[in-house]
Parts: C-alpha cells; sequence; structure tokens
C-alpha cells in the first residue's frame, strides 16, 4: 500500500485568479489536477451542490470538473452528509465542464467515511492508467488493519472518472469490502445492466450520474460487475470505478455503456416545427432481470440537449421509448437495438398548450403563488417536485409575478396569492389541444400592517443537509408567501442568501442576514447575524455542544458577539430543557438559566386554547401522546420563566414542510424590506413586541399604549384594545384573553355570543375589551377560526388543514406597583417533565 515516490503533476500557473495548463499537447483543453488555493477559488465547480473549499481537489478536462474533497479537519459537504462521519478524500461535485450544474452531494468509493492518512495530487507516472489524479489514502495504522487508497484518474479525452481502489487488509479477522460507491442524493435510481444510474433530486435540472464497479485487471476494461468479497490478514484486491456525469441519466449511462462496448446507439431529434423542444422527457424502458433475477422493467431518463438532439448508447434488445411532456400527449414507440448498430428516433410533436399569467399591484409585477386546480374530469396538473419553487405539483410560483406554463388541455381553476395581506385572485380557464392562454391579475394589498414587519427567522435549503431544496427556491417562496425578513439559518453553516436574493431580482421583497442553525442530538438553536468565512468548513461555523447552555453562550458571544446577535431555542422539548435535562420523569431543575441565555423559544402551536398538557394523535391505528409545549409555555410563565414566542416554519421544501404558514410580526417603523433597519427588527424581537400567525393579523395594546412584551403598572381597571384584520380567504370566529393562561369567559368573545363585535370585511373583529385584575397578571390575547381553515391559500399542502390562528405574546400588568409577581398557577396539571 505504499505510495510510489512522488511525480511531478503537470504544471498550474495562477493567472488572474483561475488556473491556466501548461501542456505540449495539441488537444486542449487538457486533464488537469490542482489544489485549491485562496487565488483559485473561481475554479471550483459550481451547481446547486457544490461544496468546495480552499484545500480540496479540482479535477478537469473538456468534458467534465470534478472536485475531491482535502485531508482537512471534520470536512463534510454538509451536516447530513455523512451524519456522523467526515468524508474527506471522496468525490463531492461532478458536472459536465462549463455547466455550472453539479448535483453531486458525495460520492464514496465502497463506502468511503471517516478519517484518511493523506489526500494529495498524483502525476501519470504514479498511476498504472497515465493519468492526472488525486490520491487519498488510509493507512492500515489509521483504519485499525484495514488500509485502502483510492486514486481519483482522468485524462484529456475522458468523459468520466476513473476511480482505482485498493483494499488490502492487515487485521488478525476477516475484512469483508463492498467495492459499490455510496452516493447522495439521486433520484430514480436504476440499475441498468449492472450500471448504476441516477437523476438529480430536482430533474428539472438535467444532470445525472452513472457508475460501474469491476475488479482491476490491470488496464482501462470494464469486466464484470464488481461482487463483495472477504479478505483475509495480508490479502489485496483492487477494483475500478468509472462514473460520468451527462445532461440525464441515460446520457451518464451511455458514456459507461460505449467504454464497456457491445451497446446500440439511439439517435434522434426532439421538434415542434423547426424548434427544439428541451422540456420533454424520454423514458427508455429496458426489460431485463431485477435483483431477485425475475424479469423487470427498468426505466433510464433521456433529456434532449438545447439543440433538441437525443444521443444515446443502449443495451441491445428490444426497448418501449416513451417521450411525455406537459401539454402534449405522450408518445409511445417500440426500437430494437442491435449491438454496434444505429436506431433512428425523431420526435416531431404538436404544439403545447399552455397558460402565460402576469400578476400585478397598483400595476406594478407582484411575486405570486398560482394553483392550477383540475375542474370537471380534469386532473390537477403535475409540474414537478416539492423542492421545486417554479412549478411543484400543481403549484407555481413566480418571484417577478409572470411566468408561461405548459400544462395539458382541459378545465382549471387558477388560484392566485401573495401571501397573507394580499387579497386573492380566481380565474377559470379551458384549453384545447395546442392552445395558449393568458391570465392577468391584480392584488390588492388589503390588510394594513404598517408598523410591523413579516418574518421568519427559521428556514433550511440544501447547504443544511438535511433536504434539498435549492437556495433559490426557498427565496423564492419566502418572497411570494410575502416574508419580508427571513435570516439565514443553514444547519451547521455560515452562510448569506443575500446573493440569492440579489440575483433573483428580490431585494424589495426579502431581507436576510447570515445566520446558523446550530444543530446536534440535543437542543437546537438559531442565531444571527454573522459573517460566513468563504471557502472554509461550515463557513466557519462555531461547533455543536451537548449543553444547551454551552451553545447558547458560544453563539451569543461568536465574532465578538454583540447586543444586536439574536439567540433563540429552536422547538424545544420544554419539560426536559427547563425541568427534568436527563428526561428520566424526577424534575432536576433541567438546564438552569437557560432562559435567561436565549432571546425566544419557538413555543408557538395551534394549541394555545386547548388546556391539556398532551396532543393525542392517531396514524395508521397507532396512538401517540406528544407534548403540548405552549400549554407548558403558559405553565412555566406563571412560574416566572419570561419566554419570548416566535412561530417559524422550519420549511425544508416548498409543498408540505413549507413557507408561509406560521409567521411572526414584529414591530418595526419600517416594513420595506430593503429599507429594513435589522437592529431596529432585533431589538423588538428581544423586547417582546411580537405576535405569531398563520393569517390573522393581530393587534393588542393597553389603554396606556403597551402593547405585547412590555410592562406596566395598573392599579384599577384598564381596556384592552383588541383588532384583528384577515385578507379575503381567511377569516375568524373567537377572540380569546388568557389571563395568567386561563380563559377568562369574561374576555371571550365568539360570532355566536357577540355577533356584533365580528363582522365580515378585511377588520374581522374590533373592540375595548374592559379587563379588571385582583393580581399580578400576563394578558395574551388569541384570535381563531375554529371553524375555518386556510385551503384557499394552500390548496393541498399541510397548511391547508390549519385553522386561521394568532397569538401575542404576553403584557404584563403589575397591580400594586411593587414590581411583577407571578402567581405559580400549574393551570391545573403537574409542570411538564422530560419523560
Amino acid at each position: 500500500m505504499s505510495p510510489r515516490p512522488f511525480a511531478r503533476v503537470r504544471a498550474v500557473l495562477v493567472t488572474g485568479t483561475c488556473a491556466l495548463v501548461v501542456t505540449t499537447s495539441a488537444r486542449a483543453p487538457a486533464a488537469e489536477v490542482f489544489e485549491v488555493g485562496a487565488k483559485l477559488t473561481d475554479c471550483l465547480p459550481k451547481g446547486k451542490e457544490a461544496d468546495g473549499i480552499i484545500g480540496d481537489f479540482v479535477l478537469r478536462n473538456g468534458h467534465l470538473e470534478a472536485l475531491v474533497s482535502g485531508a482537512l479537519p471534520e470536512r463534510k459537504a454538509n451536516m447530513g452528509t455523512n451524519w456522523n462521519q467526515p468524508t474527506p478524500g471522496c468525490l463531492y461535485d461532478l458536472c459536465v465542464r462549463g455547466s455550472e450544474n453539479d448535483q453531486l452531494t458525495y460520492l464514496g468509493p465502497g463506502g468511503l467515511e471517516g478519517p484518511v492518512s493523506h489526500v494529495r495530487a498524483i502525476g501519470p507516472e504514479e498511476n498504472p492508467l497515465g493519468a492526472q489524479g488525486v490520491r487519498t489514502e488510509r493507512t492500515a495504522a489509521t483504519g485499525q488493519g484495514h488500509g485502502q487508497r483510492h486514486d481519483y484518474l482522468l485524462k484529456d479525452d475522458w468523459a468520466f472518472i476513473a476511480i482505482l481502489s485498493t483494499y488490502r487488509n492487515e487485521d488478525e479477522k476477516e475484512w469483508e469490502v463492498s467495492p459499490d460507491p455510496s452516493w447522495k442524493e439521486l433520484t430514480a435510481r436504476e440499475t441498468v445492466s449492472g450500471v448504476l444510474t441516477g437523476d438529480a433530486t430536482n430533474p428539472s435540472h438535467r444532470q445525472g450520474y452513472a457508475a460501474y464497479v469491476c475488479e482491476w485487471k490491470g488496464k482501462l476494461d470494464l469486466g464484470p460487475r464488481a461482487e463483495k468479497l472477504k479478505l483475509k490478514k495480508g490479502e489485496e484486491r483492487s477494483f475500478l470505478t468509472v462514473v460520468a456525469p451527462g445532461i440525464s441519466p441515460a446520457a451518464a449511462f451511455s458514456v459507461v455503456a460505449r467504454l464497456r462496448g457491445g451497446s446500440g446507439a439511439l439517435r434522434g431529434r426532439v421538434r415542434e416545427g423547426d424548434q427544439p423542444v428541451t422540456t420533454a422527457t424520454l423514458e427508455v424502458r429496458v426489460e431485463e432481470p431485477g435483483a431477485d433475477k425475475k424479469p423487470a422493467t427498468k426505466v433510464l431518463r433521456a433529456y434532449a440537449d438545447a439543440q433538441g438532439r437525443l444521443d444515446l448508447a443502449l443495451p441491445p434488445g428490444k426497448h418501449t421509448l416513451k417521450l411525455k411532456d406537459l401539454g402534449r400527449p405522450e408518445v409511445s414507440r417500440e426500437v430494437e437495438v442491435r449491438s454496434g448498430g444505429e436506431v433512428d428516433a425523431d420526435f416531431d410533436l404538436p404544439r403545447a398548450s399552455k397558460v402565460s399569467f402576469v400578476a400585478t399591484s397598483e400595476g406594478k409585477p407582484v411575486p405570486c403563488k398560482v394553483q392550477f386546480v383540475g375542474l370537471g374530469e380534469t386532473k390537477s396538473p403535475y409540474f414537478g417536485v416539492d423542492i421545486q419553487a417554479r412549478g411543484c405539483r400543481n403549484i407555481y410560483m413566480a418571484e417577478t409575478g409572470s411566468f408561461t406554463q405548459q400544462v395539458d388541455p382541459g378545465r382549471y381553476r387558477l388560484i392566485a396569492t401573495h401571501g397573507i395581506e394580499y387579497d386573492h385572485a380566481v380565474r377559470d380557464v379551458e384549453l384545447k389541444a395546442g392552445e395558449a392562454a393568458r391570465v392577468e391579475v391584480a392584488l390588492r394589498r388589503i390588510v394594513d400592517t404598517r408598523g410591523w414587519v413579516s418574518t421568519d427567522f427559521h428556514n433550511h435549503s440544501t447547504p443544511s443537509g438535511d433536504n434539498y431544496c435549492g437556495t433559490d427556491d426557498r427565496v423564492i417562496i419566502l418572497a411570494v408567501e410575502q416574508v419580508e425578513f427571513a435570516p439565514t439559518t443553514e444547519h451547521n453553516r455560515l452562510y448569506d442568501w443575500g446573493p440569492h436574493i440579489e440575483r433573483l431580482g428580490l431585494k424589495e421583497e426579502l431581507r436576510t442576514v447570515p445566520g446558523i442553525e446550530l444543530t446536534g442530538p440535543n437542543a437546537h438553536f438559531n442565531s444571527f447575524p454573522f459573517k460566513p468565512v468563504p471557502f472554509t468548513q461550515d463557513g466557519g461555523a462555531p461547533r455543536w455542544q451537548h449543553d444547551p447552555r454551552l451553545n447558547a453562550i458560544v453563539l451569543r458571544d461568536y465574532q465578538e458577539g454583540g447586543p444586536f446577535r439574536w439567540v433563540h431555542l429552536n422547538h424545544p422539548q420544554v419539560g426536559k430543557f427547563f425541568r427534568d435535562r436527563n428526561a428520566d420523569g424526577v424534575a432536576d431543575g433541567g438546564y438552569a438559566g437557560l432562559d435567561l441565555l436565549i432571546d425566544a423559544a419557538e413555543v408557538w402551536s395551534l394549541y394555545i386554547l386547548d388546556p391539556n398538557p398532551k396532543i393525542r394523535t392517531v396514524a395508521n391505528g397507532k396512538e401517540t401522546f406528544y407534548e403540548n409545549r405552549t400549554f407548558a409555555w403558559l405553565q412555566l410563565l406563571n412560574q416566572g420563566v419570561r419566554m419570548n414566542v416566535i412561530a417559524v416554519s422550519d420549511a425544508h421544501y416548498v409543498f408540505g414542510n413549507a413557507c408561509g404558514g406560521w409567521r411572526t410580526y414584529v414591530r418595526s417603523s419600517e416594513d420595506r424590506p430593503d429599507k429594513l433597519d435589522v437592529e431596529e427588527v432585533i431589538r423588538s424581537s428581544k423586547a417582546g413586541r411580537m405576535f405569531v400567525t398563520t393569517g390573522p393579523f393581530l393587534e393588542a395594546r393597553l389603554d396606556d399604549g403597551t402593547e405585547p412584551g412590555g410592562s406596566t403598572v395598573a392599579r384599577g381597571p384598564f381596556k384592552l384594545h383588541i383588532k384583528v384584520q384577515c385578507t379575503d380567504w381567511i377569516d375568524i370566529d373567537r377572540v380569546q384573553v388568557l389571563v395568567n393562561g386561563r380563559q377568562d369567559p369574561a374576555l371571550g368573545f365568539t360570532r355566536v355570543s357577540h355577533p356584533d363585535l365580528f363582522s365580515d370585511g378585511t377588520v374581522k373583529f374590533e373592540h375595548k375589551a374592559p379587563v379588571a385584575l385582583e393580581e399580578d397578571a400576563h394578558l395574551i390575547v388569541v384570535a381563531v377560526g375554529e371553524r375555518f381553515n386556510l385551503r384557499t391559500g394552500y390548496g393541498k399542502s399541510t397548511q391547508a388543514w390549519w385553522n386561521p390562528c394568532a397569538f401575542t405574546n404576553p403584557i404584563y400588568v403589575d397591580t400594586d406597583g411593587h414590581g411583577f409577581t407571578p402567581n405559580g398557577d400549574t393551570l391545573g396539571h403537574p409542570l411538564p417533565l422530560g419523560k
């Protein structure tokens, strides 16, 4: 396993910020390899899943570009890759050269993860294929008796990466080696003729991958697919893996198939008249034995290139081709492919039916979300995956307010919204084959929210590692749902959505600051603002620690901290964190002092008026109980734990677990995102000048002007001013004031009991409620639509089934002027525990 003496690598000169290859070859661009330094970061592969930093290695030629992670401390592509191990020396990025379209998060030959001894560039003299390369080695000492070496190799004319892997067992026990690579994350995975294939998590990004593993026989010859084997002490075995990118899984498969030999060619064009069609998906259905040796249909996805061309290599046999494109009839065709032969497959398609949509407000374009709902016998369409804003299930989210979407002929109801402050528009359209319809709507901002800013302090996209939602897609849905301030809170990474917002032209719609969600197997925290350190592991983020108080302190002071550093506790287990830290069901004080180290906690829920400490759910016949964290919050308030509540989406998708449901309104003198004073927003949030909502806009204040988060002295009766506004697709039927967490009947109002206080316009409720207190009390105002839901605005997404609900942070009232004294009421139930 000892490497040969280091040989000279093809020279790389730094010119400006990228690399120039010095070579005597007439072919260009030649294969090259280099370690990324501070002056070479412009040369890193780009794309949705690109994760290169200084100290990694780039391999590239005229066909492809790739990145191998360096032997750097805690090197990981992101938090979730892999969860419990770093992955130095693995393939992180791979895409067609110049496409800026990396969709690979990680490929580890033989499932490689964990520490390695070194990663370095190697020259042609150091490998039997005479290629440029990067060597990853884990010595037997580092690998506890298991040594392995992986050479990532590239030559000038290769459209693939070759990985030459050698495993040697120095341990007394047998070692089972599985040579297949692990890779993340791909969809539509198929194994066709032994070749592993997969598509991007968002197929519309047009990047597929293929890989094949065989035993190494001393040359670039792809023999039978390798299987698992066991190595005895002193035994060594080598394998060859080839990995190829392409504009589709079928295109990547074709690279490997041509290398193996024996395939046939399928060539053609996909056109509408003389124009190329690039939106269609060609499914190549291959019949061959499956994993259980029984006949199975394998599906290879193919996409035409920018000129509408198809150029594929397929296994010999009879295959079914199915060409699918929204707005056009499906085309099915049988072909027979012969080894060394060629099949022509031209597709001349009719005009697609489509809808062009334009949304404006006060004559200007406005971001919008449009649901396409099938009417009568017409089914609702499927535009794309749940992580794509511009075409997700039956929804299109347009950051510019304008779009054109192909859709099958039929009758549709189009429902357009822009968050919870604007009205909605409904238009019915009927499309015949090949027809184009144009729909224009004007949305009005009917809810008066002056003096408040709509915020969401908790969201994620693909840099977090536990989801694959594109960052642009996250930004688009935030703007479409009219969230005006959304700090960047990726898991365990300092990151900034600002460049994405600017590139999308959304600076007037959405404001962000760099931040983080610090995440681990105990408490999670969101914190901002920070300054990401470019091209370093996790953007220079701090490490998570088990004791939440340590995390809160580190976040408070990291990068010099300051008075405007925000720290809040995410989706807490209230009983555990504040009363029972080891969750054994016995009170031990929890993490004492934690409440003093945070600015707020995500203790919101729809169950603010449910006087039970546990929420019961039934799924698949199984009954489950979980903590009603909002009730637990009310109990803790009565024990003197002053904790502000915030509501967030914690979104990881753009459908289902998405933005736009729960949010927090914060007091702000300016509510235009591009004019926001972020320090003022943080200052107001720390002071509790906030209310949380799924839709109703709730304002509450006392006679003397005291608002949520504030304290006052009131020795006698006073009035509580309550006003609730809703857009035209949201309604409420109940307002309740909680006095020290209890529902005072005299301060409860419904459409049945007090019809004169409710109306059907934008202002749903307005009242000056007389309040007389016998002891110090915190007051929380709740507005809810118990007989209503949010389906108009959210269709079939999770939020659709929620009730409209809003509630304020507490207003603290001192009735004797001697300072506020909590009453200690546990609301009829024991205080929460962690078990």
